[in-house]
């Protein structure tokens, strides 16, 4: 297996993992080690490239950590339901995306998945360039299919308050989806899909993307699966070159995580 992918899984990924069990004192030691990493001219450049982008994940880290108790605390508040609190609380995505936003400003990549995508290209099943081939807006519509009638066996429906719950559910998939999708396959994985290629690319950032959900509350066997997740949707803005069709199928899932009680 390619050195330089190792390399780089374990420092994205060991980083992904390390500042959600550490405190902001220690995260500042991992700052410190991604830095001297990162300016030590002897080691590839690829693999410095891989330690700035964590060092700018631990950044987006806290300051999405800070800005989610000021959220959180200004709409407690206003008295507002717990629901609608939680899923404003998405907006401190924000803070990840600044410091990527930022260095991407700075130091633009070849490859770039912030379009619009298109929903006519092929995409193969169940391994993204193998299998069976379909065009993108059939296989988004299939998948959509296959997760409502999956969700639809844990789904209560005859809860008294469900248009309720989906409301927020939509409140909460509009920001989730559309912040998350800009920061993980918009900035981090075109990063990686120009060092290391657009099948070792996905695999390191989806590993990432799924860990990353710890912080959220959900163990980590959930979070291997968000990493399978993430595998899905990435190939999707990889073969779409862009976001729209990713964010459609990550905003019905998100409703359906919401009805099926895993957010709320």
């Amino acid at each position: 297996m390619n050195k330089m992918f190792i390399l780089a899984l374990v420092i994205f990924v060991g980083t992904v993992i390390g500042v959600q069990l550490t405190t902001i004192y220690l995260s500042l030691g991992m700052l410190i080690i991604l830095s001297a990493i990162y300016m030590l001219r002897p080691i590839p450049r690829g693999i410095r490239e891989v330690a700035l982008w964590s060092a700018l994940y631990v950044l987006g880290y806290w300051l999405s950590f800070s800005m989610n108790d000021v959220i959180f605390n200004i709409l407690k508040l206003a008295d507002l339901p717990r629901e609608l609190i939680i899923a404003c609380s998405r907006l401190s995505l924000f803070g990840f995306i600044i410091p990527f936003l930022l260095y991407a400003k700075l130091n633009k990549t070849t490859t770039n998945y912030i379009a619009k995508g298109s929903f006519t290209e092929n995409i193969y099943f169940p391994l993204i360039w193998v299998g069976l081939k379909d065009p993108i807006w059939r296989f988004i519509l299939i998948a959509s299919c296959t997760v409502i009638l999956s969700f639809s066996f844990v789904i209560d429906f005859n809860q008294q308050d469900l248009y309720r719950l989906l409301w927020f559910g939509i409140w909460f998939a509009l920001i989730n989806s559309v912040l998350e999708e800009i920061l993980w396959r918009g900035l981090i994985l075109n990063r990686f899909v120009d060092l290391l290629g657009e099948k070792c690319g996905l695999v390191a950032v989806s590993i990432g993307f799924g860990m990353y959900h710890y912080s959220i509350g959900f163990p980590w066997v959930v979070c291997a699966l968000f990493s399978v997740l993430g595998m899905m949707l990435g190939g999707i803005a990889i073969r779409s070159k862009g976001l729209l069709p990713v964010i459609i199928l990550h905003f019905i899932m998100n409703i359906l995580f919401v009805l099926s009680g895993l957010i709320f």
